[in-house]
């Protein structure tokens, strides 16, 4: 199965190859740097040359899931914005690694990537593997320059129990970024919805946890909110001493169930043009 064959609403979405990886890097770099939850996490991001950091840890990360055989990995592709990289931050901007992926004839790249964990025990595991043997799992050395240890640390203290509670065992749309570059077009609306296509074709509910940004989206697509997590201004001020721009942290844990009218699932069209930035488990 591949992702066309999920109806023609879903026009320029793909499943994602081992060769996209510089390129999904940099698009989720430039899309989480807007979620309160990226900068909390990463404080040191914007330093010259930790953005490489930045970008090379989401390239592991997108990698590891490209081999899962029990998650998809989707990429949506939009005609080139010459000027992208002016919408980017800027050590992400000045980064060595940030064209190294750009599409060589320059007509269309990838421009939003969406990660979605299958349901344990699904019949679709394997089923969205990339065509081509995968290649060996080589790694992209990053020590996490950009990264609090403390903060992660809090953040996964603060959110393990209501992922546990509402989460686990369950199918999950685990990451979605779009590049802002190429925000309100509706990439991620046919993302999300090409994911709950799916689970309303495997009868399943499907869940999320999200920052706001990405809430907004999640809400229009039939998620309802579960519990939605805070970590205080105070605290986030106090781990991220002297100085921070983020304030208050929030994610919005929520589930969908099934559509009770699973034959449509491949007919779900929408013209909205919110962006998301901000779905990251």
């Amino acid at each position: 199965m591949t992702a066309e064959r999920l109806g023609p609403e879903y026009e320029n979405i793909r499943l994602a190859r081992l060769s996209d990886l510089p390129r999904i890097a940099v698009v989720a770099a430039a899309g989480f740097y807007h979620s309160p939850t990226f900068r909390f996490q990463r404080p040191l991001h914007n330093i010259h040359n930790w953005s490489q950091d930045t970008v090379l840890s989401y390239w592991n990360e997108y990698r590891e899931e490209i081999h899962d055989p029990a998650s998809v990995v989707l990429v949506v592709e939009d005609n080139r914005v010459e000027t992208e990289q002016d919408h980017a931050f800027e050590a992400l901007r000045a980064s060595s690694l940030y064209s190294y992926g750009w599409n060589s004839d320059g007509a269309k790249t990838i421009v939003g990537v969406c990660g979605i964990d299958l349901k344990p025990g699904s019949s679709r595991i394997g089923e969205f593997q990339p065509e081509k043997p995968p290649q060996p799992k080589a790694t992209c050395p990053t020590v996490n320059r950009d990264m609090s240890p403390e903060a992660l640390h809090t953040y996964s203290l603060a959110t393990a129990g209501a992922k546990a509670r509402y989460l686990e065992g369950h199918m999950r749309l685990s990451t979605l970024a779009v590049h802002p570059a190429y925000w309100r077009r509706g990439h991620a609306t046919r993302l999300v919805n090409w994911c709950t296509s799916l689970a309303d074709r495997e009868d399943t509910q499907v869940g999320i946890s999200a920052a706001p940004m990405g809430a907004t989206v999640a809400a229009k697509a039939g998620f309802e909110e579960r519990e939605l997590i805070t970590i205080s201004a105070t605290d986030v001020q106090r781990i991220l001493t002297p100085a921070t721009t983020v304030g208050e942290v929030t994610l919005w844990i929520a589930v969908r169930r099934p559509s009770r009218s699973p034959s449509d699932a491949g007919t779900l069209r929408s013209n909205s043009s919110a962006s998301a930035s901000g779905i990251e488990l």
